[in-house]
């Protein structure tokens, strides 16, 4: 089975739904792609539901620790900045 390596093809802002959908068959097939959940955190920011973003990114970088592979530098960044964001978004809500 060919690696995808993102859900995020033919890119549609007209229709997160979809793009959701896409990448949530992306990962049922792959679910050990840090990629696969990166997108789909960027599709659930975009829906505004920053909690499920979160939740990917965390699970990305969980599997990016798990991997015998080696890891994309720039991935593991991106995600990293993300999660520091999730961690203040946190923070700043636990504060409200």
């Amino acid at each position: 089975m060919p690696l995808v390596s993102s859900c995020l093809g033919n890119f549609r802002m007209d229709d997160l739904k979809l793009m959701v959908k896409r990448c949530d068959e992306a990962i049922e097939q792959t679910p050990d792609q840090a990629d696969l959940h990166r997108d789909r955190a960027l599709v659930w920011t975009l829906l505004g539901n920053q909690a499920k973003a979160c939740d990917d990114v965390e699970l990305a970088l969980s599997l990016l620790k798990q991997s015998s592979q080696p890891v994309d530098p720039m991935l593991q960044h991106e995600l990293q900045v993300r999660q520091s964001t999730c961690k203040q978004s946190r923070t700043m809500a636990e504060s409200d």
